[in-house]
């Protein structure tokens, strides 16, 4: 019975580590259901016969570096991810499973005057070790569904460079080295001091990896705060260049005026006619479109029709707001970058199916913005799954779209994107009180 149970949950635990997996690395290498189905099947097999094998080993040292490999060569068959990624996060995966099990292994070691084999492997397992074992499936499925985002954020920044995968990877060797050491500790039987010794090397996995995120998460935000930075000094530029062109426009207005005054004076109406055929093709040409009312987004959306224009981008709106979910700042990194990207991504399909959609309503409480465009690649539907950049300077522009995700989520919202049939859609919802 209680083998059963614990096959049980060793299952769900593993089955949960590849759905965090494919949430976070959701292209698949071919597409079609039966692939899908061929895939999930092989990984439920897979974890079927790893969750067997795992009670024949409370802390099965070996199975966790035999299993993540192989796992991790599974989903490089059928998912579009790099191997070692992979594996880096079959193993981390199983460390953290495994690093709470430590201390009450030599408890029992203790308590029972047995050495290693038996605790471990002979001796079978208990009623204790599935209990913690429930808590700890628990507990990822907890963090699967309330953290997912961050994990997802966090897993690509610990991973996205070769200096920081091979960090990460000398990180989980030296505690896979570490549970040996402890697996041996009790190699004829465990003593009192084995406690302190064991405490120990969990506390200080769990600080290594602590230091690793937090190293991570600082230079993640210094970048991230760059990269903001360079957006809102890129939308204050389009500002500021509409304030000259009006300040422009006035002054040449009253020459216009003085010009037109003459002629009527002398009585040259043609030339009064012209000129004012002549500066009504030119106000046609730079009138400005009211979207919403507000007077800085108005001018975003203005300054990005006319970009449209210029690359023959056919552009619909459908806008009904009074006021923003977020403050000016935020909403201007998430417009502007978010049409920005549509604009990059419509360009690249031929001129006649080049087109962008926006979508923005106040529904009492509710605050809806989509964005859609053509495109010339498929990707998978996901919430903030990885789309890569195809900008030359990716210390930045690989930011976009997770920091649009930062904000929203920051706001208690969601943001979803999907791509189907060569139009890219983004969603950003946010439910708050908007007179706040």
């Amino acid at each position: 019975m209680i083998q059963a149970v614990y096959i049980a949950i060793s299952f769900c635990k593993i089955i949960l580590g590849v759905l965090i997996f494919y949430r976070i690395f959701p292209e698949k290498r071919w597409n079609g259901k039966g692939v899908l189905w061929l895939g999930g099947g092989v990984m439920v097999v897979l974890a079927a016969a790893q969750a067997w094998d795992s009670c024949h080993g409370f802390i099965p040292w070996l199975q966790i570096v035999i299993n993540g490999v192989l796992n991790a060569v599974i989903m490089k068959i059928f998912l579009r991810c790099r191997l070692q990624i992979a594996i880096m996060w079959n193993w981390m995966y199983d460390i953290f499973y495994s690093l709470p099990k430590v201390p009450l292994m030599i408890i029992r070691g203790i308590c029972l005057k047995r050495e290693t084999l038996y605790i471990n492997v002979l001796g079978g397992r208990v009623w204790t070790e599935t209990v913690l074992c429930f808590f700890m499936v628990c507990s990822i499925y907890f963090l699967y569904c309330e953290c997912i985002g961050q994990i997802e954020v966090l897993l690509k920044q610990l991973t996205k460079t070769l200096k920081r995968r091979a960090l990460l990877l000398t990180m989980e060797i030296v505690i896979l080295e570490l549970f040996e050491f402890v697996l041996y500790l009790g190699n004829k039987r465990f003593g009192t001091d084995d406690i302190i010794i064991g405490t120990i090397i969990v506390i200080g996995a769990f600080i290594i990896f602590l230091l690793y995120a937090l190293y991570v998460y600082s230079k993640m935000e210094q970048i991230s705060m760059i990269w903001q930075h360079e957006q809102l000094v890129k939308e204050n530029k389009i500002i500021t260049q509409y304030c000259r062109e009006d300040a422009q426009r006035l002054h040449d207005l009253k020459h216009t005026l003085m010009y037109l005054q003459g002629c009527l004076e002398e009585g040259n109406y043609s030339y009064a006619q012209k000129c004012i055929e002549k500066h009504l093709c030119e106000v046609k040409l730079l009138q400005r479109h009211t979207w919403t009312g507000i007077a800085e987004v108005d001018l975003i959306l203005n300054y990005k029709c006319r970009q449209m224009k210029r690359y023959e981008i056919q552009f619909s709106a459908d806008i009904e707001i009074f006021s923003l979910p977020v403050n000016g700042e935020d909403f201007m990194i998430i417009l502007g970058n978010l049409l920005d990207n549509s604009i990059e991504a419509a360009r690249k399909c031929k001129p006649t199916r080049r087109r962008i959609h926006l979508f923005i309503k106040n529904a009492n409480e509710m605050f809806l913005m989509k964005i859609g465009n053509s495109c010339v690649e498929e990707a998978n539907g996901n919430k903030m799954g990885e789309i890569r950049t195809t900008k030359n300077d990716n210390l930045l522009h690989g930011w976009g779209l997770e920091n649009v995700w930062q904000i929203v989520k920051r706001e208690g919202g969601e943001f979803i994107y999907d791509c189907k049939e060569n139009w890219f859609e983004v969603e950003v919802s946010i439910l708050r009180n908007i007179g706040e």
